[in-house]
Order: C-alpha cells, then sequence, then structure tokens
C-alpha cells in the first residue's frame, strides 16, 4: 500500500503517453491541432508533477547514496538541457528531457526515483533515436537560448518551493 501513489501516477504518466496514439486523430479533428497539443501538454505536465511528487512520497530504499557532487552534475547540466530544449522543437525536448532525466537519475540513488527517471531516461532516448532517425536538426537561435535560460532560472529559484527540494549543492 505504501507504494500505491506511486504506481498509480506512474501508470497514469505513461499511459497518457500510449493511449492517446489511439485517439489522436479524434481529438485532433474536434480540438484542432493545436488544441490537441495544447490539452496533452498540460495533461503530460499535470501528471509529471504528481510523478514527481509520489516519488518523493514513496518509501525511501536506497540503491546509492548521495554525494555533494551528484547536485553539482544537475546544476551544469540543466542549462543545457534547457536550452537543447528550446532550440530544437521535439527533437530539442527529448534530448533536454534525456539529459534532465539522466543527471536527476544519478543525483536520485533511492529506488522510486531510479525508477522515475531510469524509465524517463529511456523513453527519452527512444524518442530522440526516432526524431533523429527522420532527419530532424536542432536551429540555433541566439534569442531561444536567452529565454531558455531565463526560464531555467525561474524554475531553478522555483525548485524548493514547486518540488520541495533546494538544487543548491
Amino acid at each position: 500500500m505504501e507504494w500505491a501513489e506511486f504506481s498509480l501516477a506512474l501508470a497514469a504518466f505513461l499511459g497518457s503517453h500510449v493511449i492517446p496514439a489511439r485517439f489522436r486523430g479524434p481529438l485532433i479533428a474536434s480540438l484542432g491541432k493545436r488544441g490537441y497539443v495544447l490539452g496533452y501538454s498540460v495533461l503530460s505536465l499535470a501528471l509529471l508533477y504528481w510523478l514527481i511528487l509520489a516519488a518523493g512520497r514513496a518509501p525511501f530504499v536506497e540503491i546509492w547514496p548521495h554525494q555533494q557532487w551528484m547536485r553539482w552534475l544537475v546544476n551544469i547540466v540543466m542549462p543545457v538541457a534547457a536550452v537543447a530544449v528550446a532550440v530544437g522543437g521535439m527533437t530539442g525536448l527529448m534530448a533536454g528531457f534525456a539529459l534532465w532525466a539522466g543527471a536527476h537519475l544519478v543525483a536520485n540513488g533511492d529506488l522510486a526515483h531510479v525508477i522515475l527517471f531510469g524509465l524517463l531516461l529511456v523513453y527519452a532516448l527512444f524518442g530522440l533515436a526516432v526524431m533523429l532517425r527522420r532527419g530532424a536538426v536542432l536551429r540555433l537561435r541566439w534569442s531561444y537560448i536567452v529565454v531558455a535560460l531565463l526560464v531555467w532560472a525561474v524554475l531553478f529559484h522555483l525548485h524548493p518551493l514547486v518540488i520541495g527540494v533546494s538544487p543548491l549543492p
């Protein structure tokens, strides 16, 4: 029972990425492409947020001990991940998501977070491989980089309030 919320949140998040493939056409027909993308994005972010909080509330089972350098790794990788998201559409999103998940996987060595970030890393790498196989390219624009770094700075400062853990080493 202690793992129930995490299991439910994980199932909901993963299901939200499998089930819409079956209903995408009718949803786009009724909501329009913009409406579908907006609704799906909001749903995905809400479920991801719930999943992250549920992982934090799951019983702590240490897989590897936390080291101070792990927080430095996350703080170095995250601005790069933010820029990746900003410059490449779905390809950049998958690259940024992979960087985010990989860095957080290293820094969070308890079972729930290893499951969470390990699955998200595999999912993001798979998505990135699909995008690159389709010939997607990243477009580097300075304005996007500046905005991405500003968004990262805001998220960095909000992390303790929103996630409950300070990212500071």
